[in-house]
């Protein structure tokens, strides 16, 4: 069974004060925000040693798009749970967003001294490369991640997006397709695949499933 995913769209202010629209997908939907976070801060204030509760308001925080302060206890949860891969993706990616990437990449290149799974390095290896602009370093990072772990959609997801930002269209839409025939209602693949078919121009097409032409 697929996992369901929620989709929203939050403004993010960068650092040179613009604001940014970023389309986020999320495993589960925010509700009662304002309540939330105000009882998150309370505890926090009351037990500022843990992390559990910092990390649940870290991650709503990141989900309504106040980055900034995401930021600031992202940082702390790793300061106190340094072996969280998933809170440096998170971090990293917002800073990687913000513009920020040289800091996105100290928090992937600390992210691979506490990772010892080597789809995970190469993954990460991409993400550096990414920020680093070395666009064919990373290509070959993420290839590296989907053929040591197939089944993590995540590899190939971010392959595919590197392959529309090389504008190797055909590619990523091989890519999303891959995606979609393991996860057919993977919400992210869907609209990244239909990005790629209008591109082709190919947006009220179908794969033909003997040859795998479009008609």
């Amino acid at each position: 069974m697929s996992k369901k995913t929620f989709s929203c769209m939050v403004s993010v202010t960068l650092l040179s004060g613009s604001e940014r629209n970023v389309y986020l997908v999320l495993d589960q939907k925010p509700t009662r925000i304002n309540q939330k976070l105000k009882t998150l801060d309370q505890y926090i204030q009351k037990y500022p040693s843990g992390w559990k509760k910092r990390l649940e308001l870290a991650n709503l925080l990141y989900a309504t798009g106040d980055w900034q302060r995401a930021i600031e206890e992202y940082h702390q949860v790793i300061e106190r749970q340094p072996q969280l891969v998933e809170v440096y993706l998170n971090l990293g990616k917002m800073l990687q967003l913000m513009g920020q990437e040289a800091d996105a990449v100290a928090v992937y290149e600390k992210a691979l001294s506490q990772v010892r799974h080597e789809a995970t390095q190469q993954h990460l290896g991409g993400l550096i490369a990414v920020c680093r602009h070395d666009l064919e370093a990373a290509i070959v990072a993420f290839e590296s991640a989907t053929a040591l772990e197939p089944d993590n959609m995540t590899h190939w997801l971010a392959l595919g997006r590197l392959q529309m930002q090389k504008e190797d269209i055909s590619g990523a839409l091989g890519t999303f397709d891959h995606i979609l025939s393991v996860h057919p209602n993977d919400i992210v693949a869907l609209i990244d695949s239909y990005d790629a078919l209008m591109i082709l121009g190919m947006s009220g097409k179908r794969r033909c499933g003997c040859c795998g032409c479009w008609n």
